[in-house]
C-alpha cells in the first residue's frame, strides 16, 4: 500500500510504510512508559517494581501481593512434605555478596530441615542494570540414610496477576524442530472462548507430543531444551508483563494457568525428576530468570534481548565473543582441496572471520564424501581421529593455512554420540548408554556418552581438548544429533527417576566449563540438530550459530529462512543462519539469512560465484553490529510467498540502525510504508541505500508523520538500508 504524502527519495527506492499493528493483540501503554517506548532501556518505574520485589525477598520490605506471590518463587516436595512448610523467608539464613564488575550481586539463602534431613540453598542474583533477577535452587541430603523421593521440583512457582481484570496474553516462540515454522512467535489470549475466560497452557511431554504430531515434527516428543518451544515466555497483563526464562539443557515443563479474572499461576521446572537422594547427594533446579516490563511489548522483548547479551552471552577476557561470519566447507573433502579453497579465498580477498571445517573429517571411511548426503562418514561417529584417507591423519595443514590467511579455525565434533563398533565403544562400553532396557549393545547401534560418569566426562575432555590443542582450534562446534531421554530413562534406577538426566546435564555443563577453563581463548558454537539446545545455561557457554537444520536441505525455502529470523530475534541478539541449501545463490538469499553469525557454504567454482561469496561476506560484516541492538519487526510474519518480510535493528547509544526489506517471489506489492519507531522527530536522519550507495536526509518529524517508504520494483528482491541521526558520532563498523 502507498500513501500520497509519504516521504520519497528521488530514485523511488524508499516507500512510505503504512502504520500497522505488530500483533493480533492491541498493546496498551502504561501511564508512564519509557522515554523510548520500544527500546531496551529500563524505565525507573520498572526498576522500582523489581527493587521492591527483591527487597521483600531479602526481608527488607513488603511484597506487592496484589501482583505476585508473597513468598519464595520456587517449591518442591520430599515425600509428602512440601518445602513451603520449612523453606520460608522468615527462617532463611541470608548471606549477601558484594556488587561485581558485571553489575551483579548474589545472595545465598539457606535452610535445614530436621524432619527430612534436607539442606536447601537458593542463590538469588540481582542485576544493577536490568529490572530482573535470577535464582537457582539446590537441595542436598544431609542425613545418614536415603531421603524420601524429591519431586514436583518447581524452579518457578508463583502467581502473576493483572493490575485489573485485563485478559492476559502469553507470548512465546516455537523451538527448532528443523521445520518451516522454527521460532514462530505466537501471541495467545488466556481464555478458552468468549464465554469461558479461563485457560491453561501446558508445555510438557504430553502437550508437546500432541503439538509435534499435529505439525508433522520428525521427533514429536523431542525433550532437548528448545526442540519444541524456546524456554522463554512473556506473560503480558495489560500495560505490563513478566518475562520468564529457563536454563536447563534437558526436559522441562511449564504451565500458565489463568483463572478467568486476570489472576494466573506460573509453574516451571525440570520435568523428569522423582528420586530419592543418597546421603550427601545434591540436585538442582532449572536456572530461572524473571524480568518485569511496562508499556510496549517490544520494549519488554528488547530489554530481554539486552539482558541476554549482557549477562547470558559468552565472554573472553571480559569481552563479548563476537559471532563470526563463517565460510563452511564439508570436512569430508580431502585436505589438499581445502588448501586450494583457502588459496582461492586469499585470491579473491574474501574477508571471512572463520574457516568452518564441518563434519565428515573423522574415522576410517573409504567412500568419498563431498557433502552431507554422500559417503560413509555417518557411521564413523565416535572415532574422532582425522581420516587417514582424506586428511593423512591430521588437520594441522588446513588449520595452519586458515590462520595464515587471517581466519580463525572451527571444527565440528559430536562427542556425546557414537556408533557401536568404533574403538572407544569396544574398549570402554561402560562409558555409553545403549537405550536398551536390558543394557545390551547391538552392533552398529547409536550410543549416548554417559556424561554423568566421571570417567566418561574425562574421556570427552581429553578427546576434544586434544583436538583443540593439536590443531589450534579457535571455535569448537559441538553438535548433538541424538534425543538423549530415551537412553537416560531406560537407564533409570529404581526410585531414581530423572537422576540419570540430572547427572548427564550437569556433566555436560562441567564438560564445557572444563574446556573453557583449560582453553581460555576458546569459543564454543552450540548446535544440537540445529537449535534444539537453546536455553540460558547453554547460550551462556556456547553461541547458537547453527540455529536450525532446516537450511541443510535443498528443498528449504527462502521464505522460511526469513520467518526463522523474524521469530528468533524477539529473544536472542546472538544467533546464526546458513544461507540455505549449501549454495551461494544470490544477494536475496543472503539477506534472507542475515544474522550476526551468518554461515556461507564455500561451493564457488567460477569467478562470478567467488565474487558473490565475497559480496555476501562483506555485506554480513557491515550488518553484524546492528543485531546487538534493539529489534523492531516491520511486517506481520506470514508464511506465504506473496508477502513481505521487513524488520529493522537499532543501536540506541549510537542512534543508528539498519532496515532489511524482502519482497517475496509472488508478492504483487512493490511498495510498503513503515513507521520507524526509533526515529526522534527532533533530529535529522541520514539514510543510505546499500546497493546503490545513494544517501538522503529527512527530518524526523516528516518520517514520524508520514512513514518511511520502500520501493522494491521486482519480485524476489530486497533492500538493505542504513540510517543514523545527524551530528552523532558513529561507532566503528566491524
Amino acid at each position: 500500500m502507498t500513501r500520497s504524502n509519504s516521504v520519497r527519495n528521488e530514485f523511488g527506492i524508499f516507500v512510505a510504510l503504512s502504520l500497522f499493528t505488530f500483533f493480533a493483540v492491541h498493546l496498551a501503554r502504561a501511564e508512564a512508559p519509557p522515554l523510548e517506548p520500544y527500546s531496551s532501556r529500563p524505565a525507573d518505574a520498572e526498576t522500582a517494581f523489581v527493587a521492591q520485589w527483591k527487597q521483600f525477598l531479602l526481608r527488607q520490605g513488603e511484597a506487592n501481593a496484589d501482583r505476585y506471590l508473597p513468598d519464595l518463587p520456587f517449591s518442591f516436595k520430599c515425600g509428602e512434605r512440601s518445602s513451603r512448610e520449612w523453606v520460608t523467608l522468615a527462617s532463611a539464613n541470608i548471606q549477601s555478596g558484594e556488587w561485581q564488575s558485571d553489575n551483579t550481586r548474589a545472595h545465598v539463602f539457606s535452610w535445614t530441615d530436621a524432619q527430612t534431613s534436607l539442606y536447601c540453598e537458593m542463590t538469588l542474583t540481582e542485576f544493577r542494570d536490568f529490572p530482573a533477577f535470577e535464582w537457582v535452587v539446590r537441595v542436598r541430603n544431609d542425613g545418614q540414610a536415603d531421603s524420601a523421593k524429591v519431586h514436583d521440583f518447581w524452579g518457578i512457582d508463583t502467581y502473576w496477576n493483572a493490575p485489573d481484570n485485563t485478559m492476559p496474553v502469553l507470548h512465546r516462540s516455537v523451538g527448532s524442530p528443523g521445520h518451516e515454522d522454527d521460532f514462530h512467535f505466537m501471541s495467545e489470549f488466556m481464555h478458552n472462548s468468549m464465554w469461558d475466560k479461563r485457560r491453561r497452557i501446558a508445555m510438557d511431554s504430553p502437550s508437546n507430543a500432541a503439538w509435534g504430531q499435529a505439525h508433522s515434527y520428525l521427533i514429536p516428543n523431542d525433550k532437548r531444551s528448545s526442540a519444541v518451544w524456546l524456554p522463554f515466555f512473556n506473560y503480558q497483563t495489560g500495560g505490563d508483563g513478566l518475562i520468564t526464562g529457563l536454563g536447563w539443557s534437558g526436559a522441562w515443563r511449564a504451565y500458565f494457568d489463568h483463572q478467568g479474572n486476570g489472576k494466573s499461576t506460573i509453574l516451571a521446572g525440570v520435568e523428569n525428576f522423582d528420586s530419592i537422594l543418597h546421603p550427601g547427594e545434591t540436585v538442582r533446579s532449572t536456572l530461572n530468570v524473571a524480568l518485569y516490563w511496562q508499556g510496549e511489548l517490544l520494549h519488554g522483548q528488547n530489554m530481554f534481548r539486552k539482558l541476554v547479551l549482557e549477562h547470558y552471552s559468552p565472554r573472553i577476557d571480559g569481552k563479548l565473543v563476537e559471532p563470526p561470519i563463517s565460510g563452511v566447507v564439508w570436512g569430508g573433502i580431502p585436505s589438499k582441496e581445502h588448501l586450494e579453497i583457502i588459496e582461492k579465498l586469499k585470491q579473491y580477498q574474501v574477508p571471512l572471520d572463520v574457516y568452518w571445517f564441518d563434519a565428515g573429517w573423522y574415522g576410517t571411511g573409504v567412500v568419498p564424501s563431498y557433502s552431507v548426503f554422500e559417503g560413509d562418514w555417518g557411521p564413523m561417529a565416535g572415532d574422532w581421529r582425522p581420516n587417514p584417507n582424506w586428511h593423512n591423519g591430521t588437520l594441522k595443514p588446513v588449520s595452519d593455512a586458515a590462520h595464515a590467511a587471517g581466519m580463525k579455525f572451527l571444527v565440528w565434533v559430536e562427542p556425546c554420540r557414537a556408533l557401536h563398533g568404533r574403538p572407544i565403544t569396544l574398549e570402554h562400553p561402560e562409558y555409553f548408554l545403549t537405550g536398551n532396557a536390558d543394557g545390551t549393545i547391538r552392533d552398529g547401534q547409536t550410543l549416548l556418552l554417559d556424561l554423568g560418569k566421571p570417567e566418561s566426562l574425562k574421556w570427552a575432555v581429553d578427546v576434544v581438548g586434544g583436538l583443540i590443542r593439536d590443531y589450534n582450534i579457535d571455535w569448537y562446534e559441538e553438535d548433538f544429533n541424538i534425543e538423549p531421554n530415551p537412553y537416560l530413562e531406560k537407564a533409570a534406577e529404581p526410585d531414581r527417576w530423572g537422576m540419570k538426566e540430572m547427572r548427564f546435564i550437569e556433566g555436560h555443563f562441567a564438560f564445557w566449563d572444563t574446556l573453557l577453563k583449560e582453553f581460555p581463548k576458546l569459543a564454543i558454537l552450540n548446535c544440537a540438530s540445529g537449535g534444539r539446545r537453546i536455553d540460558l545455561e547453554s547460550i551462556s557457554r556456547g553461541q547458537p550459530l547453527w540455529r536450525s537444520d532446516y537450511n541443510c536441505f535443498p528443498e528449504a525455502t527462502a521464505e522460511s529462512t526469513q520467518d526463522h529470523s523474524y521469530g528468533i530475534q524477539y529473544w536472542l541478539p546472538i544467533q546464526g543462519s546458513m544461507i540455505r541449501g549449501w549454495s551461494l545463490y544470490d544477494t536475496y538469499e543472503a539477506r534472507c539469512a542475515l544474522s550476526p553469525g551468518q554461515e556461507n557454504a564455500i561451493v564457488a567454482k567460477t569467478e562470478p560465484e567467488w565474487l558473490q561469496l565475497k559480496a555476501n561476506v562483506v555485506q554480513a560484516l557491515r550488518c553484524k553490529k546492528y543485531f546487538f541492538g534493539d529489534y523492531y519487526p516491520l511486517a506481520h510474519e506470514q508464511r506465504s510467498p506473496s508477502a513481505w518480510t521487513a524488520y529493522h535493528l537499532y543501536l540506541p547509544g549510537e542512534q543508528e540502525g539498519m532496515i532489511v526489506a524482502l519482497r517475496r517471489e509472488k508478492s504483487d506489492v512493490p511498495t510498503m510504508t513503515f513507521d520507524l519507531q526509533t526515529i526522534d522527530p527532533a533530529k535529522r536522519w541520514k539514510f543510505e541505500d546499500y546497493d546503490s550507495g545513494q544517501t538522503w536526509v529527512f527530518s524526523g518529524e516528516q518520517l514520524r508523520k508520514h512513514g518511511f517508504e520502500i520501493v522494491i520494483p521486482n519480485r524476489r528482491d530486497s533492500r538493505l538500508i542504513f540510517y543514523s541521526a545527524e551530528g552523532v558520532a558513529k561507532a566503528a563498523t566491524p
